[in-house]
């Protein structure tokens, strides 16, 4: 399973979002390990991390659920390699995410990375970078309680939206907010299909007559080739 980038954004957030992507994983029923770095003296991070005699490390806590080693710049030069090695190896059972409050391109350029680390980082592809934006869109996400996520960012837009139309004496709120959520949700399921109204509608769930209604409705362009 490909490693992780959390970057930007306070602590708690990125493991508010780690914990929801584990959640949300496979590995859901076996463990959620925070490496919590700073918290420990830096001449026994490594122990904390890789164990010893007397500790169970993290690492060998995580075996078959998740573990996330935030701050990536505390860590030593020995730690670094360490931890690289750890991410290029394939000998473990264990998803690992790795943040820091850097951004990724600060990171690389002033970060002051040993060579594995910095090469590891280097070839991260965009899907495993998540930076703010991506982040309070996982955030947004239901949790595995099926606790609302995405109400509470749409709320405060909608609360103004709302109060201004009832000031005004407006009607048919109900259909203009609902059109208003609708019409994005269906151009952006859309252009992720390349126009595909079929697919698009399996994806939306809904029939592919009722697509195409709610698309000349609203007045939806398609994209080129659908």
């Amino acid at each position: 399973m490909k490693t992780l980038f959390l970057y930007g954004t306070s602590r708690i957030e990125r493991l508010e979002v780690a914990r929801k992507l584990h959640a949300h994983s496979a590995r859901a029923r076996a463990a959620f390990i925070e490496a919590q770095l700073t918290s420990i003296p830096q001449a026994l991070r490594s122990e904390y991390l890789f164990g010893s005699r007397e500790v169970t490390g993290w690492v060998e806590q995580a075996q078959g659920g998740t573990l996330l080693i935030d701050e990536l710049d505390c860590l030593t030069t020995e730690l670094q390699k360490r931890v690289a090695d750890l991410l290029l190896s394939r000998d473990h059972d264990v998803r690992l995410m790795v943040a820091s409050r850097y951004d990724h391109g600060l990171l690389l350029r002033d970060g002051q990375l040993e060579e594995p680390l910095h090469h590891w980082l280097e070839g991260l592809t965009a899907s495993q970078r998540l930076g703010p934006e991506r982040i309070k869109a996982v955030r947004a996400l239901p949790d595995h309680k099926g606790s609302p996520g995405l109400s509470s960012v749409l709320e405060p837009a909608m609360r103004s939206y709302v109060e201004a139309g009832l000031e005004a004496g407006g009607c048919m709120l109900h259909a203009q907010v609902v059109g208003a959520v609708e019409k994005p949700l269906i151009s952006m399921v859309l252009h992720h299909t390349g126009g595909n109204q079929l697919r698009a509608a399996s994806l939306l769930g809904v029939n592919r007559n009722t697509l195409r209604k709610r698309i000349r409705d609203l007045g939806i362009s398609l994209p080129k080739g659908g």
